[in-house]
């Protein structure tokens, strides 16, 4: 399917409003909603479907399936929610075949960094709270902050927000389709 600049503007901006509104919400909550993925799913297909035709809503099926299957195997593990699946194959089903594979790839990528990055965080977060706390004092503001953000943060212990590192695979995806190349000229 070839790539013009109505289609890379069609596309561009609803997915990455969608995958802004995941990150965002896994961020925070540690959720991806289907009421934000399925009218995503739907605007793909009829987005591929009206620019392309059939040969483009059989590229956007295609790209929801291999989209989720780069995934799958990694939630089949507990390494990843439902959500994050199902976002990629949203991402995959705006892209198609070659974009969800291109996609998937640089997610697994940019998530191992910042899964890394992540756990270094962990390990060294409770020197950096002892260091601000025995600067400030422990009755002083920013320690004080800082600690009870700690206690009441437990659950982001043990989530990692991989919608950040579908989110940035996206982008690569889209720059190197080159979706970017209208807004850069």
């Amino acid at each position: 399917m070839p790539i013009n600049d109505p289609l890379m503007f069609a596309i561009t901006v609803p997915l990455l409003i969608v995958v802004t509104l995941c990150t965002i919400t896994d961020v925070l909550e540690h959720r991806i909603y289907n009421s934000v993925l399925l009218p995503a799913l739907l605007l793909a297909f009829l987005l591929n479907t009206l620019l392309a035709g059939l040969p483009g809503l059989l590229d956007s099926f295609l790209g929801l399936v291999f989209g989720m299957a780069v995934l799958f195997p990694i939630y089949f593990l507990r390494g990843t929610s439902a959500g994050d699946v199902k976002l990629l194959g949203v991402v995959g089903a705006f892209l198609g075949t070659k974009g969800a594979l291109i996609a998937g790839v640089a997610t697994l990528c940019f998530g191992g960094v910042l899964g890394i990055l992540f756990v270094v965080w962990r390990l060294i977060e409770p020197i950096v709270i002892a260091h601000v706390a025995q600067i400030a004092g422990p009755d002083g503001p920013p320690g004080r902050r800082m600690m009870t953000a700690t206690r009441a943060d437990s659950a982001w212990k043990a989530v990692f927000p991989y919608a950040l590192a579908i989110a940035c695979g996206t982008c690569y995806a889209l720059w190197h389709l080159g979706y970017f190349s209208p807004v850069l000229r």
